[in-house]
């Protein structure tokens, strides 16, 4: 069996050599005849008209293949040229319009950019008025220098001055004034929100509607006995009209008052008490906690009145004050 086989493997291995050698010697006959056919001579003539000596020369096919070939080649790489440029053309022509389409941005944004700029230069003077107004102070101190800007970017900024537009610049100024404007808004709120609270705690409101018949201050008598000095302010309205509570507090007397007639005293924050007297009937009681607007009484003309009129009066520290300007914004 082994022998068989063995005999098997020759004779293939036997058939393949000479088939592989057969292969071998046909393609060197082709090569031979190939390079044969080649250098095979043309003989290329120019016979000129007026029997002038004839011009010949010889060139082998391969040479003229070669030629053929370089031809074909600076065909293609004319036409590939040809194509390329025009391709970068229409490239070039595109960028140009987008350069356009860029700079015509540009200058709107920088237009922009101006206008933004003058509006930022118009409100900072109104800004700076408001923050003294807050402040309690002439000084503006340094609110346009925010101390939380953004230093790491202008740094990268400043780098690449030379490159960068002037408008981004411009713009970063006024993303800076815009934050410190945003910062001395949050301090005017906070000083409107104390003043505020503090305003609705003082007396801020008129105690009745009607007209001012006497004023705080100085006067003729309105008894015939020369001059007096008046401790408020009088405030002539119809009989039975509602006089209300100018500031939140508490009732420190509710009743006949002398001259004052019936009159209510209320105590409130600050120090500060009011006092409305020549009532014809009183609404509250002693001790009672009064809120702003809360009706106390009405109008009327008991004790020392000539008419119907609601004697207004402020005390700081028990010493009378002009009521006019805590009531002024209202006239």
């Amino acid at each position: 069996m082994k022998f068989r086989i063995k005999n098997f493997n020759s004779k293939v291995s036997g058939r393949f050599y000479e088939n592989y050698n057969i292969f071998l010697k046909k393609r060197e006959k082709a090569w031979k005849r190939f390079l044969e056919k080649g250098h095979e001579k043309m003989t290329v003539m120019f016979i000129p008209h007026n029997e002038k000596k004839i011009f010949n020369f010889q060139i082998s096919k391969f040479i003229i293949l070669f030629f053929i070939c370089l031809f074909f080649v600076g065909i293609v790489t004319s036409s590939y040229a040809v194509i390329k440029n025009r391709q970068m053309k229409e490239e070039e022509q595109k960028l140009l319009l987008s350069y356009n389409d860029i700079r015509a941005d540009l200058i709107r944004y920088e237009q922009y950019t101006n206008e933004i700029t003058d509006i930022m230069d118009d409100i900072k003077p109104e800004i700076e008025d408001l923050y003294q107004l807050a402040a309690g102070t002439d000084e503006t101190g340094d609110i346009w220098t925010y101390s939380d800007y953004d230093k790491e970017t202008m740094d990268s900024l400043n780098r690449n001055k030379r490159i960068i537009p002037d408008e981004i610049f411009a713009m970063k100024d006024i993303q800076k004034d815009l934050l410190s404007t945003t910062s001395t808004i949050k301090t005017i709120k906070n000083f409107i929100d104390v003043r505020s609270r503090v305003t609705e705690d003082m007396p801020s409101i008129i105690p009745n509607p009607g007209h001012i018949s006497s004023l705080f201050g100085w006067r003729r008598s309105p008894f015939g006995h020369g001059r007096d000095f008046h401790t408020g302010i009088d405030i002539a309205a119809s009989a039975g009209t509602t006089i209300r509570a100018t500031a939140p507090g508490v009732v420190a007397s509710a009743g006949w008052s002398g001259g004052y007639g019936q009159s209510v005293r209320i105590q409130h924050k600050f120090g500060y008490e009011t006092i409305y007297g020549h009532m014809s009937a009183i609404s509250v009681g002693k001790g009672q906690k009064i809120r702003k607007g809360d009706r106390i009484g009405y109008v009327g003309m008991t004790g020392n009145a000539t008419g119907n009129h609601c004697h207004y009066e402020i005390r700081l520290g028990n010493i009378p004050i002009n009521p006019y300007p805590y009531m002024s914004r209202m006239w």
